[in-house]
Order: C-alpha cells, then structure tokens, then sequence
C-alpha cells in the first residue's frame, strides 16, 4: 500500500468506520507490535493494513472481497509459517461446531503471535443484543445480518475460549486473555449510525457527525471481564524455541 493509500484508508476509517471497529483495529495493531508479515483471516483487503504501515497484511476469506480465497477445510500455509495472525470478529459467525477447529489452525499457521478478538458472549450481552435485533426490526421492517447471525450460532462465551485454546496451543505456548469496551456504549453507537441511515433527519445526522468527529477511541484493556464488557482479545505467543513445533 503507498503512502497516499494508506492516507486515504485513514482518513477512511476515522471518518466513515464505525467507532468499534475503528478501535478493535486500533487494539489488534498494538497487540501486533511492529510485524513484517500478517495474516488477517476474516478481514478486508486494505482495512487492517492501514494500521500497520510497516507490514504486508494479506486478508484472507471465505468470498470476496479478500487478499486470498481460502476453502473451508483449512489454511493453504504450513506450521508455523505466518509471523502474526490475526482474526477480528469472524469467530462469532463460525457455526459452533467448526468453531474449535477455527481456532485450531488459527494456532497451527502461527510462527510469533496469534491476535483473536470477538463479542463476549455473557448473559448480559446476549440480552443486549437481543433488545438491539428486535429494535432494529421494528424501526426498519428487516433483520439485521450479523445480529442475526449472532443469535444463530450464539455469541462465545470465556469458557468456550478457553477450551478451545488449551486444545489448539502445546506447551510452551503462552495464552493470555483481555477485555475491552462496553456493549451498552457500542449499542448506543449502532442505534445512533442507524436512525442517521434508516430515518435521516438533519438533526439525526448531524448529531452522527458531531458525535463521530469527536469520538476518542478507547483502546484500554482489561485482565478480567465485566458484566458489560463487548469484547474479548485472545493473545497467543508461540514458543520459538528449537524443537517446540508441533
């Protein structure tokens, strides 16, 4: 990406991103650190390499638009062949049944740092998001893709996370997990986008604007999770010692 693509997938994504995405992107390029080579799964072509100027990021998919094309029975990349990898909330539209194998080659390509972050799926934020699907149904008539999604294959729960990891890593292996945000903030943010779309009053848009414009992204982290937290970030560093491969 050149300079000025990359100036103008900022300017992009500070204008036009939605706030929650803007920050989990944020939060996933300081977790990566300065890599040279990404491997973004479930990503866009362009989104997260903005963020990560010194990298070459490829995005890889199930159907376009992505870097790479993948099939559905696995990553086209040997052990422990990518530096970073990274996932941005795919795992939570991944039917559950394929979810452990997700994570399992999520971890197998992984040489440095695996990056994984989606919807914590709590009691609390089930409920949420429950309010929030059938609210937008009644303001537009339709049902909302993801949340709708959501629902079907059920938001992942820490335990979930959890065992998923411990059956995917070896020892040696060292996993971390940490919390961010709070969903009653970003279902404010999602209500606020969609009346400005869906019913456009110019009082409506431009309190999207003002309030968008203004927006400060919070990337704090958290070693535990609260009954409001949005979002889980599971950090997986490899052991690079000689003979610790799989």
């Amino acid at each position: 990406m050149s300079s000025l693509d990359r100036a103008v997938a900022l300017a992009r994504n500070r204008a036009l991103t939605a706030a929650d995405t803007w920050e989990r992107h944020l939060v996933v390029a300081e977790l990566a650190g300065d890599p040279r080579q990404v491997l973004d799964v479930g990503g866009l072509p362009g989104q997260l390499g903005s963020f990560l100027p010194g990298a070459a990021v490829v995005a890889a998919n199930i159907a376009p638009p992505a870097d790479l094309l993948v099939e559905g029975d696995g990553l086209p990349f040997r052990d422990r062949t990518i530096e970073v990898v990274t996932s941005l909330d795919a795992l939570e539209h991944v039917p559950g049944t394929e979810r452990a194998g997700f994570v399992a080659e999520l971890v197998r390509v992984t040489a440095r740092r695996l990056i994984l972050c989606c919807p914590l799926g709590s009691p609390e934020h089930v409920a949420a998001e429950r309010e929030v699907r059938e609210w937008f149904r009644g303001l537009t008539g339709d049902d909302h893709p993801w949340l709708a999604e959501h629902a079907e294959n059920g938001l992942p729960t820490r335990a979930e996370l959890e065992a998923w990891l411990a059956a995917a890593t070896v020892p040696g292996d060292a996993v971390r997990l940490a919390y961010h945000g709070d969903f009653r903030v970003t279902d404010a943010q999602f209500q606020e986008i969609v009346l400005a779309r869906h019913r456009p009053t110019p009082a409506r848009v431009s309190r999207f604007a003002r309030h968008r414009l203004a927006h400060r992204p919070d990337t704090r982290l958290g070693d535990e999770p609260t009954p409001y937290t949005n979002r889980v970030f599971a950090v997986v560093d490899r052991d690079a010692r000689p003979g610790s491969g799989r």
